[in-house]
């Protein structure tokens, strides 16, 4: 239970709407084992700092991603740059985890439509998770 966020430890349950969380209520929230409570704490987490917009919270100005269509015509047209950062965010604000890789798995550039795949292990546990995560401007 010591590695929850605090912000789940205070709530007592997770509501993210991630398509990723299991959305879990306050009812079986005490139930549930520690390491799923962890896994769905982390994946919460995630989805928070990843869809977020660096600079729109004043006292973590580098929290969050930054505006990745920008980031794409800033690097002439190329993905790398943001596979990069979505790494970099991952390690800075989720020390849970690390073993941190992120592929792309699709990109739609008629759309700019792009997902990738992030594989990343949960330091207290061996096992690895596996997040699928779509970004579009």
């Amino acid at each position: 239970m010591e590695n929850l966020s605090l912000y789940d430890l205070l709530v007592g349950q997770f509501s993210s709407e991630s398509e990723y969380a299991d959305n879990v209520s306050s009812a079986n929230f005490d139930s549930m084992s520690e390491e799923r409570k962890l896994r769905q704490s982390i994946i919460e987490n995630l989805h928070m700092v990843l869809r977020t917009r660096q600079g729109s919270v004043q006292h973590l100005p580098d929290f969050g991603m930054p505006d990745i269509l920008q980031m794409y015509f800033d690097s002439g047209n190329s993905i790398e740059p943001i596979r990069k950062q979505i790494r970099k965010t991952i390690l800075k604000y989720e020390p849970r985890i690390g073993n941190v890789d992120v592929e792309k798995t699709d990109f739609d550039q008629k759309n700019m439509r792009i997902a990738f795949k992030i594989v990343a292990s949960i330091k207290e546990h061996p096992n690895k998770e596996i997040l699928l995560t779509e970004f579009s401007t």
